[in-house]
């Protein structure tokens, strides 16, 4: 029977720990590398539903992308989510394990899934970018309003929003999965490699203000949306691996934000 260092050789294999950035917090968070296993969950977060869910399905191993210890804890709270979540795992045997932005930078990583999941093709790494951005071109010249529409079936997220002439005529896309609108720097990288369009999520207001001002095509997406490819994407390595050990992927874990399609 694998263990759960097995488990984790195969996942380091593909995205190795010195990939990810310094303020992260990647790796076994809680459990016994030696712990014999036969069934892992996949999740995006792992908040208390996920959480029963693996004690309900028999997964020993919690594999989580965004982690549930980030910040050092000076006290536990159950009335807080991710304290109870870790609790609750703790008192089942389930040990957690966090694997982000080096699955985020990996070749054929999560920024590479979801550029293949828009459908770009040519997908370069964009290097120096802060968060590993992808570029690649579309099969054939869309205008903005045609390219959103695209990302929001790609990606099943109704609530994408853009800057822009609706016109502009857009074929060479960068992306970045999750959290990669923070700095104007971003922009400026994108458009100076040659970019007529940026696409990640969670944009500040002075970065839309400048893609604004300068015409620049942004389109921003949801980071649930952006990153709900992760737990395809691990499952399909582990799968590959051939551990031996049953992969599920996370069911109860939903999109935080409500949809608003029907607004």
């Amino acid at each position: 029977m694998p263990k759960i260092r097995d488990i984790i050789k195969a996942i380091e294999a593909f995205a190795p720990p010195e990939l990810a950035l310094d303020f992260d917090n990647c790796g076994l968070l809680y459990g016994d590398p030696d712990k014999e296993i036969s069934s892992v969950l996949v999740t995006l977060d792992t908040n208390p539903e996920v959480v029963a869910e693996a004690a309900a399905k028999g997964c020993a191993l919690i594999i989580e992308h965004h982690p549930t210890l980030f910040y050092p804890i000076k006290k536990i709270d159950l009335r807080h989510p991710k304290h109870k979540a870790l609790c609750e795992a703790i008192k089942n045997d389930i040990a957690i394990y966090s694997a982000h932005t080096n699955v985020d930078f990996a070749e054929g990583g999560l920024n590479d899934e979801v550029a293949k999941i828009l459908g770009l093709i040519d997908i370069t790494t964009l290097d120096g970018t802060p968060h590993s951005a992808r570029m690649g071109r579309l099969d054939r010249v869309h205008t903005l309003k045609e390219l959103a529409k695209k990302v929001e079936l790609a990606l099943g997220d109704p609530n994408v929003a853009t800057v822009g002439d609706p016109e502009m005529k857009v074929q060479t896309v960068a992306i970045v999965n999750g959290a990669g609108g923070g700095s104007e720097e971003a922009v400026w990288q994108a458009k100076a490699a040659g970019a007529d369009i940026f696409i990640t999520s969670e944009f500040k207001y002075n970065v839309v203000r400048l893609a604004k001002d300068v015409n620049y095509g942004i389109i921003t997406v949801g980071h649930y949306d952006s990153e709900a490819p992760f737990t395809n994407l691990i499952c399909r390595i582990l799968g590959e691996s051939k551990t031996g050990v049953k992969v599920c992927p996370a069911q109860s874990l939903k999109n935080p934000f409500n949809d608003r399609s029907d607004k």
